[in-house]
C-alpha cells in the first residue's frame, strides 16, 4: 500500500507511543533510567489532535507534530520516525509539512529542538543552529534549538519554459490498484467527478525570474490521490495557472468553490489544472493559455474584457500556482455579479459565489487557500496598491 499523511486520531495513541519509546533508548540513555523514562515518553489523548502521520501499508510508520508558539512561529514538536522506516524520506516530507502548515497559518518562522545527532539532518533542510539546551537524559547529552525563516513565497516571473516529457508518473504506476479504489470512494461523495487527463510537475527551476520545468501526464484520479494522500511523492508538483482579478479601485476577486466540486468551500482565484489541450505541438506548455481558458470557462471574461498585467508564482508546498493579474475596469460589486449569473448559467456552476478582498483584513478566512492568500497580501501590499 502506498505511504500516506493524515492527522492522527485516538487509535493511534498506542502506535505512535511505540514508535516514540523505540527510538528513544536507541540513543544511549542509562540503562537504569529507561523504565522511568518510558512512563513520560508517551503520546496522549491531548496530543494527537495535533500532529500528522506517516502511514505505510496501513499502520504509522512516524509522526510530527507542529503548534503556533506566537504570530510569527510554527514550533515543530515532534519529529519521530520508526528505526525500521528510516532513510526512505519519510522524515523529510512530514518536516516539509511543517513549511505548508506555517504557510497556512501565515506565520512564516519555524522552531524545532533536534537532538544533536539530529542536527545535520535539519541543516540540510533549511534550519540553522541557534543555541543548545541540556536534555534530562543522558548526562551530558543536548539538545539543539534550532530556526528556519521561510522564502517569500509569491516573485514576479519574466519568463515561462515548461515541456511534457513522454515518461509516465512513477506514483501513479506503482500504486495503480489503490488509486482506482480511491477514485471509486471520491466519486461516491462527488458525483460529478470525471477521470479525465491532467498534467503534474516533475522537475523545476525558479532563478532570476525564469520558471523552467518538465511535466508529465497523468489521470485527475492519481493526482487527486497524491493530493489526498499528503502529496507522499515529494518529486511531484501540482502545478496550476491562476487568474488574479483586479476591479476598477484595486479589489481582488476570488472564487467560492460550488459543493459539488473537489475543493469545495474552498476560496482562491478562478484558475486550475494544467491538461493535454495546453500543449503545443513540440511539446511546449502554454500556462498562459491555460489561464486564459480557465478565466473565460469559469467568469466569462475573455481578453477583451481584461487588460493583462504582472505574472506571478506562488509556491506553496506541493503546489506551485502561475498567476496572471488582470485588471477589469469595472466596479468590484458589478464584477462580482456578472460572474455570478455566469457561473449560475453555467452547465458547470463550479463557483457558488465571488468573494470581494479589499484589504489584507479580507484574507483572514481560513477557507481562502494559503497560496490566494499570500498572493493576496503581496498584491495589496502598500507598495504594490
Amino acid at each position: 500500500m502506498p505511504l500516506k499523511l493524515r492527522p492522527a486520531t485516538s487509535a493511534d495513541v498506542l502506535a505512535l507511543t511505540d514508535i516514540l519509546q523505540r527510538t528513544k533508548p536507541s540513543r544511549a540513555y542509562p540503562e537504569d533510567r529507561v523504565a522511568d523514562l518510558l512512563k513520560q515518553w508517551r503520546i496522549s489523548d491531548t496530543t494527537f489532535g495535533t500532529l500528522t502521520v506517516a502511514e505505510q501499508d496501513g499502520r504509522p510508520v512516524g509522526f510530527c507534530g507542529m503548534s503556533p508558539q506566537d504570530d510569527d512561529t510554527l514550533r515543530v514538536d515532534f519529529l519521530i520516525v520508526a528505526p525500521e522506516a528510516r532513510s526512505q524520506g519519510i522524515g523529510t516530507l512530514l518536516l516539509s509539512r511543517a513549511d505548508v502548515e506555517a504557510r497556512t497559518r501565515a506565520l512564516t518562522r519555524l522552531v524545532l529542538e533536534p537532538e544533536i545527532d539530529a542536527g545535520p539532518f535539519c541543516e540540510r533542510r533549511g534550519f540553522k543552529p541557534l543555541a543548545t539546551r541540556p536534555e534530562d537524559a543522558p548526562p551530558g547529552r543536548k539538545a539543539l534549538m534550532m530556526e528556519k525563516r521561510l522564502p517569500p513565497a509569491v516573485h514576479r516571473v519574466s519568463k515561462i519554459d515548461i515541456n511534457l516529457s513522454p515518461d509516465p508518473w512513477p506514483f501513479e504506476i506503482a500504486n495503480e490498484a489503490a488509486i482506482a479504489a480511491h477514485f471509486e470512494e471520491a466519486r461516491k461523495r462527488i458525483g460529478l467527478l470525471w477521470n479525465g487527463r491532467t498534467l503534474k510537475l516533475s522537475q523545476f527551476r525558479f532563478e532570476n525570474g525564469t520558471f523552467k520545468g518538465i511535466c508529465r501526464e497523468c489521470s485527475y484520479a492519481a493526482f487527486l490521490a497524491w493530493r489526498d494522500w499528503g502529496a507522499p511523492d515529494a518529486s511531484a508538483r501540482n502545478l496550476f495557472g491562476s487568474a488574479i482579478l483586479r476591479a476598477r479601485d484595486g479589489e481582488l476577486l476570488y472564487g467560492v468553490m460550488s459543493q459539488h466540486t473537489a475543493t469545495a468551500g474552498q476560496i482562491y482565484p478562478p484558475g486550475g489544472n494544467l491538461d493535454p489541450s495546453d500543449v503545443s505541438a513540440d511539446g511546449q506548455v502554454d500556462v498562459n493559455g491555460a489561464i486564459c481558458r480557465e478565466l473565460e470557462e469559469e467568469t466569462g471574461l475573455t481578453g477583451q474584457d481584461v487588460h493583462a498585467d504582472d505574472l506571478l508564482v506562488a509556491f506553496d508546498g506541493p503546489r506551485i500556482s502561475i498567476a496572471r493579474v488582470f485588471h477589469i475596469d469595472a466596479k468590484a460589486e458589478d464584477l462580482r455579479d456578472s460572474i455570478r449569473r455566469f457561473s449560475e448559467a453555467s452547465s458547470e456552476q463550479e463557483l457558488s459565489d465571488i468573494r470581494i478582498i479589499r484589504t489584507q483584513e479580507d484574507l483572514n478566512d481560513p477557507a481562502i487557500v494559503s497560496y490566494a492568500r499570500a498572493i493576496g497580501a503581496y498584491l495589496l501590499a502598500p507598495e504594490t496598491v
